[in-house]
Formats: structure tokens, sequence, C-alpha cells
């Protein structure tokens, strides 16, 4: 099996514009080399066009930012919470383009091609203003009720269980977010620059200032006020989709329940993606 930075490297150039999938079809193997190893289960199906993961509560998402939320648990300074971009979770698949995942189990393989980029995880200290900064930017994209999705942001932020937002639509662009809470402390939405801090666990691709989010976090990710730490284990340097992986065996393995979306983020007056009919 050839490596999977290779097989990657592949895949994008497979997606790049004009170019069709297929003609690298001979190159689509597995990400890795278990993909027939049932993770866990889905509760409901999973859809993954962009109107679902960009632009509402999303149930893989929420899984990936809760892992992320506890990739440094038990080190000195653990997260209070998780965020992961909508951006990371692909509907194109390893040559092959999904618009859902059925309930029922969920394999190893499908997980590393919906999260298939492989960024390492970041936790960081960012002030209270940066926080509320990065909700606003999350949500600057969002479409207001009675418009369509058309193009939505990968920058739109899916959370950890220990957030709380709620966004209005009708709001102009860096109003919209209305109440945020992390471990169930209000937040000030008119925030102070320099405390308090909230240690923050993401991508390096957001840390780094990926979607938009360089001028919101500077160089956070860099300095050492802020403690940035790159998220390890015993087996060496853990990835956002590792990380998941290990999520939900440990947490929505039988007996254990499966996996559901959950509405952690209330959106006031934005369009909201329809979900299909299961029969």
């Amino acid at each position: 099996m050839m490596s999977r930075p290779f097989t990657v490297a592949l895949l994008a150039l497979a997606l790049a514009p004009g170019l069709g999938c297929l003609r690298y079809n001979d190159q689509c193997q597995p990400l890795v080399e278990d993909p027939e190893t049932v993770l866990g289960n889905l509760g409901d199906p999973v859809y993954l066009d962009r109107i679902y993961t960009r632009h509402d509560n999303h149930a893989l998402g929420q899984l990936a930012a809760d892992a992320l939320r506890h990739a440094e648990d038990g080190s000195p300074a653990p997260a209070h919470l998780g965020i992961i971009n909508g951006g990371a979770l692909r509907a194109e698949g390893l040559c092959v383009t999904r618009t859902s995942i059925p309930k029922g189990p969920l394999k190893n393989g499908l997980l590393h091609e919906v999260m298939l980029f492989e960024n390492s995880v970041v936790t960081v200290d960012l002030s209270e203003q940066q926080l509320v900064a990065m909700f606003e930017h999350s949500v600057e994209g969002l479409s207001p009720v009675g418009q369509p999705i058309l193009a939505p942001s990968g920058a739109f932020l899916q959370v950890s269980k220990d957030v709380k937002l709620h966004v209005d639509c009708s709001r102009p662009v860096k109003q919209r977010v209305r109440e945020l809470s992390v471990s169930g402390r209000p937040v000030s939405l008119s925030p102070r620059d320099n405390a308090p801090y909230y240690r923050v666990a993401m991508s390096s691709f957001l840390a780094l200032g990926g979607d938009g989010y360089g001028t919101i976090f500077k160089d956070a990710a860099s300095d050492v006020t802020r403690n940035p730490v790159t998220a390890s284990s015993s087996a060496g340097r853990t990835t956002d989709v590792t990380l998941t992986e290990a999520w939900m065996r440990g947490q929505h393995a039988e007996p254990k329940p499966p996996l559901f979306e959950e509405e952690r983020i209330v959106f006031e007056n934005c369009a909201k993606p329809s979900r299909p009919v299961v029969r």
C-alpha cells in the first residue's frame, strides 16, 4: 500500500478543477490499513453535502470537535473547547462522492475519507476577544432565512459539547452571536482582549490562519505566552482524524449509545437545509 501522504496528494490532484477522479482510479487505495474495521455506530444517517457540514449542526463535526477537545486531557493545560471547520469534512471521498452515510456501523476507511487531510492538532490560549471574533467569523457566511444556501463557507465551525452558541442571521455581520457559553459559563459579548483566556483545541490549518482566521488568531500558534501545544500520544503525533477515530471507538462502539447530532448551535432567522425523508 502506498503512503497516505502520497495517496492524499493524488486525490487532491484528482479533485482539482477540470480533472476527473476516475482518471486516477488505479490509485484509489484505502487510506488506512484496516478500512473495514467498525469504529462505532451512527444513530441517524449523516449527510455530507456542504449545506449540512457548513450551515448546520453536524454529527461527525461534533464528534471531531469533541475528540479535539479531549486531545490533551491529563496534561497541565487541557482544552476548554474544541472546534473543527466544516471545510474539513468532505463528501468527495476517495474517488467516490457520497451524499450521505447510512445509519449504523461507521467503518474506519470511510471516516478517513471524510476527514482526509490529516491535520495535526494544536491547543492554544485565546483571549475572550479572540474567542468571540472567532465565532463571529464562523457565522458571518450563513444565509438569512428566505435566502438560498448557495456557497456555504468552510470557515463555519462545528463545536464541542462544552459550547452553546446562539446565532441570529438577521443581524449584521460581526454582530450575529447573541449568546455564547463555554462549560456553562457565559462569555461576555463585549469582550476584553487580555482576560480571561480560553484554551481551544483546533487543527493546525486553523491555528495557522486558514479559512480567514489569521487576522483573529494572529501569532497565537507561535506565541509562547499562549502556550501552543501540538497534541501527541505515546504512539507519536496525533491528527484530527486519528483523534476522531479513537473517540468514536471509545464513545460509540457497542454496547455504548450510537452517535446522534446535538443542537449545540441554535440558529435564529437563518436558512436551514432540509433533511431528506428517510423511509
